[in-house]
Order: structure tokens, then C-alpha cells, then sequence
């Protein structure tokens, strides 16, 4: 680990350049906001693999402060998911207290054979009922919905895989996702994800809520300006051994963009390339990595005409055991379609729309005025897609909402698990602790857990200047998000709890300690105290020792930095 201060590092011969650095990074991680002053100076800023450009650290958590948790309320950058995962047929729990940091300065994500029962309500016979459940895997997943978002730039994560490389059933992930929708809260994503399409199609309108079509769409949106909540994925590990069709190997990790409205006809099937003009061009793949067979996207249905299509522009690449064992770097750049921002106009109501008629491409542009996004690993590229292949297929675009950034580990049976059911086995029990429901896991599976997920940091970069269109927040003026979500605050609430609220606000001080030291778990907290205080009801008194945060730290026992 790179730790900037230098106490920590045990390098005397420059001891003395670090304490005057010191001050001066302080000072631009209070203006800058989201930038954690334990981020090195070497990484204020990096350059980009495809723009050949500065770009500058707007974002930053490294994980540094060791006890950091992440309940709702506890801390300004990040949620921990506390729920049941009722999607992609989630055999977990994402429980708070499976995402925490960890001496050594990680964060980490534990996967473990948990059992967690949960009431929930369940649709029985027509009727909507609450019923008593249980899940046999907690996990954590930690998101920065509606607290950070960005739109544009680099992002950069530095992790090492959980469980054994050749044991199939873990799903890690890093990956981002529109502010419109939150993850897991599945009312919130209904008819919003994945959408990236900003076009007055009759024939999409009804199942894309938020459309161009809309004159007065209400809520502080603009009108005819197409919305939706787009998902990127830096990365979703698949460990398992064996080869695949196509000559692929596990383990490998994918790297994709899912966005609609995708494909209704002639879509390739999986397990098949397409056939040549059959699906997306303008893709690109690093040398030892290929399109992604298994997945092309899905068909979002609940049973009525607002059933559409979904599609996955993925890529597969192969890593080794070195992945589960050792951190790496992974890495995204993302350039928004410039148009967003230099071809916008308002109206006189105050709305924003848009003038598409006068963008043209160039044959000499590379990646042109609709964007790109490129991955890459340990600086090696792997992946990338053309924002004009993609309007020109069906008219979808690069992304550009506001989007937040999750970590997890989920377990599901559609994610590395043995294909077709073994004979004799129920695959419909999944416990690793009865006999009979073990043979629906992997060898090894149960043995591997609890399996720990750990990032060193995570690092957003972007461009600076009237002419970049990278902006940080979860609500700009060209995509305003907040008052939609203010007006549709039950979908952004866990159904099965009695929350009001979709997030409490963080917590200053307050936390239980019995002395100073219980407060300054952060090296900036050195002026935060542990204090006594009585409140008297008549006969009783009662005397409570709290925390009281220093300007410079926030959450009740003073380990987080403002944001």
C-alpha cells in the first residue's frame, strides 16, 4: 500500500518533502470535496490512454482509516446495502456489516455462509402478502447512490478477487450505474434501466418512462430529452476452471455496457457469434480478448406490452490465479458524446432541448462526437465501443447521465454454477451446510468461503475546461435527477422495511467511546474529542461518553472525511 503520510511510510531521506506536501494536499482535498486526503500526490492526476490529455482527480477513497463503516447515515461517500437482492436469482443477503475497512488500508467485502431470515412481501394467489424467509449467503455491496456521481472521465480501481480462482459460483463487480436507478431497488429500475436512447420513438416510448417524446415531462426534467439509467461494468469476475466454446478459458472477467432499447430481431443467439452485420460494429478487442458469447442482453418482462429488450455489449478476458492472490489495476474511460453539452439549447420555458440535425461525423475522427468507453488492465487496453456504432444500429448512445459507482460480491445460481444440475442433485437447495444440497455448488464453493473481496482504492478522474464535458453530481443542469426522485421516493426504499427515507443524513459525532484515541482513528481527527455528558430525568441520571468530531472528519466516531 501507498500511504502518504510519513509516519507510515519508513522512508526518512524524504520525510521532510512529505510533511510540506502534506499541507498543501490537505488544503486541495478540503476545496476539492470528494477527494480523499490519503491519496497520494503522485495520483492527483493521471493521463489518458485514448485522449493523450490530463485529466485531474476529482474523486478519491483509499481506504486508509481502518473500522470505516458503511451503514446508512455513517458515512458521505458511500451506502452498504442492507437487504435482500431480489435480482438475477441472488442466492445472498447484502448485509451492512459485510463491507468495512480493514487494517493495511482495504476495503473489504465478505462473502460467508450466513444464514439471514428477513420478512418480505411475496405476491401469493393475487395477493400481496408478508412472508417469513431466510437466504443461506450474506455479502456486501457499498454504492454511491445519490451522494457521488459523475458524468465523464477515468475511473480507476485498484482490487484483489475474492475466493480460489478455479471455484466457480463467486460474481465481483465494479461497475456503474444511472442515478435514475438504484441498485437491487427493483421498482426504481422498472422501465428506466438500461435506457440510453434520447430519440421520440413512438414504438419505445411506453416502455421507456422518462422519453423524448414528452413536451412537459414535470419534475425538473427537460423536455424531449430522452433519460434512463445506462450500466457499465468495469468488471464481473467469472473463477472456474475449464474451456468454453470459442476456445475460451476460466477464469476470465467481463467488461461491458448494457443499454436499451436493444435488438428484436435477428439477435444473436448465446453461445454463437453473430453473423457478419447482424449486431454492434465499431468494437474493438485487446489482444488476448474476444466478445463475450454467453450474454448479449435480455427481455425485460413483467407480463404486459411493457415488455422490451435490453442488450450487453460485453467482452471477455482471461486471467489466472494471480487475479485472486494479488491486486490489480482496472481502468475505464469514458467520454460522453460531445454533443451534450455544445449543442444544447433552452427554450423559453427554461428546458433544455437538443439539436442533433447539425452533428456530423468524421472520417478522420477516431472516436468521433458520440463518445467511446475503454477498458483497460494494468494499463494493458482490452475493450472498447464507438458511440457511432451505436447509433447507427438503433440510434442508443455512450452514456451521459450522472452516474454512481458500486462494489460488491453477489452469489447467484446463473453465475458460475454447474451447468446443466448434476444427476441426482436439488438445485433448487443451495447449503453449505446440509449434505444433500452441497452437490449444487462447485467443488471447493463452500470450502472457499468466507471469501473477501478487497480494494485498495478506487480513483475518478476527469477534464477540466469550458470544453470538457465531464461534470461531477448526481443532478446537473443538464440532467436533473433530484426532484423526479423526491416525487417517486417509494421506489427508492426497501419495500420490506418501514424506512421513510431513501438515505439518512450522516452522522457528526456521537458515537460511543471511553476516550479521545476512540475518536481519532483518522490521522486529520487529532483535534476530535471523547466528551461526557449527563442528562437528568428525575431520579435518574444518565451519562453518556460520545464523540465529538474535529471540522475535518464526519461520521459518529470521526473516521470519515467530509464530502
Amino acid at each position: 500500500m501507498y500511504r502518504f503520510f510519513p509516519t507510515r511510510r519508513g522512508r526518512s531521506n524524504q520525510r521532510h518533502c512529505d510533511y510540506i506536501f502534506f499541507a498543501l494536499l490537505l488544503q486541495l482535498s478540503v476545496e476539492a470535496g470528494w477527494i480523499d486526503p490519503d491519496s497520494p500526490l503522485d495520483a492527483q492526476q493521471t493521463r489518458s490512454y485514448t485522449a493523450d490529455v490530463d485529466f485531474r482527480l476529482v474523486f478519491s477513497d483509499e481506504f486508509e482509516v481502518p473500522g470505516r463503516r458503511f451503514h446508512d447515515g455513517l458515512d458521505p461517500r458511500w451506502t452498504a446495502v442492507d437487504k435482500n437482492d431480489y435480482t438475477n436469482k441472488a442466492l445472498h443477503y447484502y448485509h451492512r456489516d459485510h463491507a468495512e475497512t480493514s487494517p493495511g488500508g482495504y476495503l473489504n467485502i465478505t462473502t460467508a455462509a450466513v444464514e439471514t431470515k428477513f420478512t418480505s412481501k411475496q405476491v401469493v394467489n393475487g395477493t400481496v402478502k408478508r412472508r417469513r424467509l431466510k437466504k443461506k449467503f450474506r455479502s456486501g455491496m457499498i454504492q454511491t447512490w445519490n451522494k457521488f456521481c459523475f458524468t465523464g472521465g477515468v475511473v480507476q480501481v485498484r482490487a484483489k478477487l475474492p475466493g480460489e480462482a478455479k471455484v466457480g459460483g463467486l460474481w465481483p463487480a465494479l461497475w456503474l450505474m444511472g442515478n435514475l436507478a438504484r441498485s437491487t431497488y427493483v421498482e426504481s429500475s422498472d422501465c428506466m434501466w438500461p435506457w440510453s436512447y434520447d430519440k421520440c420513438s413512438r414504438e419505445h416510448q411506453k416502455n421507456q418512462e422518462i422519453n423524448a417524446c414528452k413536451s412537459s415531462p414535470h419534475f425538473g426534467l427537460h423536455s424531449h430529452q430522452g433519460r434512463g439509467a445506462p450500466e457499465i461494468d468495469i468488471l464481473e469476475a467469472m473463477p472456474g476452471s475449464g474451456v468454453l466454446p470459442w476456445g475460451i478459458t476460466k477464469p476470465y472477467f467481463s467488461t461491458s455496457l448494457q443499454i436499451a432499447p436493444g435488438k428484436t430481431v435477428k439477435r444473436p443467439n448465446n453461445g454463437d457469434r453473430p453473423r457478419p452485420g447482424s449486431w454492434y460494429e465499431g468494437i474493438n478487442y485487446g489482444e488476448n480478448s474476444s466478445i463475450n458469447v454467453f450474454f448479449y442482453g435480455m427481455k425485460l418482462s413483467d407480463g404486459d406490452e411493457s415488455s422490451y429488450q435490453a442488450d450487453a455489449l460485453s467482452g471477455n478476458t482471461p486471467i489466472d490465479a494471480d487475479y485472486f492472490d494479488d491486486f490489480h489495476v482496472y481502468r475505464l474511460e469514458w467520454e460522453p458524446p460531445s454533443f451534450a453539452k455544445s449543442q444544447s439549447r433552452r427554450n423559453i420555458d427554461g428546458n433544455i432541448t437538443y439539436d442533433h440535425s447539425n452533428i456530423t461525423l468524421s472520417a478522420n475522427n477516431k472516436h468521433s462526437s458520440w463518445g467511446y468507453l475503454r477498458w483497460y488492465l494494468d494499463a494493458r487496453f482490452v475493450y472498447g465501443i464507438e458511440g457511432a456504432a451505436m447509433r447507427k444500429l438503433m440510434g442508443s448512445k455512450i452514456p451521459d447521465e450522472p452516474a454512481y459507482v458500486l462494489l460488491n460480491t453477489a452469489i447467484s445460481s446463473t453465475w458460475g454454477f454447474p451447468v446443466p444440475c448434476p444427476t441426482g442433485c436439488d438445485c433448487d437447495c443451495f447449503d453449505c451446510f446440509l449434505p444433500g444440497c452441497t452437490c449444487a455448488f462447485h467443488e471447493g464453493f463452500c470450502e472457499s468461503l468466507p471469501a473477501h473481496f478487497l480494494i485498495d482504492y478506487v480513483r475518478i478522474y476527469q477534464g477540466q475546461g469550458s470544453s470538457s464535458a465531464h461534470t461531477v453530481g448526481c443532478s446537473t443542469d443538464t440532467h436533473p435527477t433530484r426532484k423526479f426522485i423526491d416525487a417517486h421516493r417509494s421506489r427508492y426504499v426497501d419495500p420490506d422495511l418501514k424506512a421513510g427515507v431513501p438515505l439518512r443524513p450522516v452522522t457528526h459525532g456521537g458515537g460511543a467511546c471511553e476516550k479521545d484515541e476512540d475518536c481519532r482513528g483518522h490521522p486529520l481527527g487529532s483535534t476530535s474529542r471523547c466528551t461526557r455528558s449527563c442528562v437528568c430525568g428525575g431520579l435518574n441520571r444518565l451519562c453518556l461518553k460520545t464523540c465529538h468530531c474535529s471540522k475535518t472528519t464526519t461520521g459518529p466516531n470521526c473516521l470519515a472525511t467530509p464530502a
